[in-house]
């Protein structure tokens, strides 16, 4: 099948837009600090009864620049704690000071 590259425009039934209508951008992000990405997805499905794609808050996070205290629970911070990983690679979570400034 041949595309015709000039006929592409944006779409206006996508999941992102349908959140953004629906829910709104600050609803969104509010699940996503007090969820995180993967169960933010579920509730916001449960809230439009329509499945919801994790990637889809992915995108809306990284687009907007949304940023979330991390979890001491993830295998993120604890990296992190133990010098392994650089707190700067995850420009989207917000460690504690102290960890911010010895592993940089």
């Amino acid at each position: 099948m041949i595309r015709d590259n000039k006929n592409i425009g944006k779409r206006k039934n996508t999941m992102t837009q349908k959140l953004i209508n629906n829910i709104g951008l600050e609803e969104g992000e509010k699940l996503w600090i007090q969820y995180g990405m993967y169960k933010g997805a579920e509730e916001l499905g449960k809230m439009l009864n329509e499945w919801v794609s994790f990637s889809t808050l992915r995108y809306l996070s990284q687009k907007y620049g949304w940023t979330r205290p991390v979890n001491p629970k993830s295998a993120i911070y604890v990296g992190v704690k133990r010098g392994t990983v650089p707190a700067s690679y995850y420009k989207h979570l917000i460690f504690p000071e102290e960890m911010r400034n010895e592993k940089q």
